[in-house]
């Protein structure tokens, strides 16, 4: 048993709770746990020298709590069900074009900047919340590593300019507000679509779900078909 790896998973949880109680006080999108806590954890294992793999021994259980958290999400979808059937068809297309649109954009930049293709699949599956992405980096040869960061970059960035861009688009329907951050930003968009309006957060939460399930079942099909062509 290392100390250092148990020193590690006190400092996260310690860290979290702290930063959270924070982030209630001054809920400022620089300051989310997410952020705050990622950032000063790895500002520290540079200086102390840490590895990631000392890290990552005993706190590794945590990751495998974001299925249980993601699973949750149930409990809104299920109570929102009848806006749910009443909008399915526009959900279902709005998930589908996102997804396409998402794999789509890695391409051309994996093929412009010259990307390999740990950091292309890695990519490309990172449109999605963490427990779907890292399934599916594994199913198509990409970097469970990799992919957990660009998830939590691609959730931020989603997060922070998601109002900016909607309030340019002028949208002012709810349900298209809920798909854009759900799909966009997966967790983060969540969370931000929840402080915007219920109904915004119930169809992100829902968004969010649909979109890891048909990426896991349909993705590795669908990624090799748009790459082979």
């Amino acid at each position: 048993m290392n100390i250092i790896s148990i020193g590690c998973l006190l400092w996260t949880i310690l860290a979290y709770v702290l930063a959270k109680r924070v982030y209630a006080r001054f809920p400022k999108f620089w300051l989310n746990p997410a952020i705050t806590v990622a950032t000063v954890t790895i500002v520290l294992m540079i200086v102390l020298g840490i590895s990631y793999q000392t890290y990552f021994a005993d706190t590794a259980w945590i990751v495998e709590l974001l299925g249980p958290a993601t699973v949750a999400f149930a409990i809104p979808i299920y109570q929102y069900r009848q806006l749910i059937y009443r909008y399915a068809a526009v959900l279902a297309v709005s998930i589908v074009v996102g997804m396409l649109v998402g794999i789509a954009s890695i391409m051309v930049f994996a093929s412009v900047f010259k990307f390999d293709a740990t950091l292309t699949y890695s990519l490309m599956a990172r449109s999605i919340s963490t427990p779907f992405a890292i399934d599916l980096a594994q199913q198509i040869h990409g970097s469970a590593a990799l992919v957990s960061l660009f998830t939590l970059i691609t959730g931020v960035v989603g997060m922070v300019i998601g109002d900016m861009v909607l309030a340019w688009s002028k949208i002012r329907f709810h349900l298209a507000h809920g798909v854009a951050l759900g799909n966009a930003s997966h967790g983060f968009g969540t969370a931000r679509a929840s402080q915007r309006h219920e109904s915004e957060g119930v169809i992100a939460s829902l968004t969010m779900v649909l979109a890891g399930l048909f990426m896991v079942f349909f993705g590795p099909a669908l990624i090799h078909l748009m790459t082979a062509i």
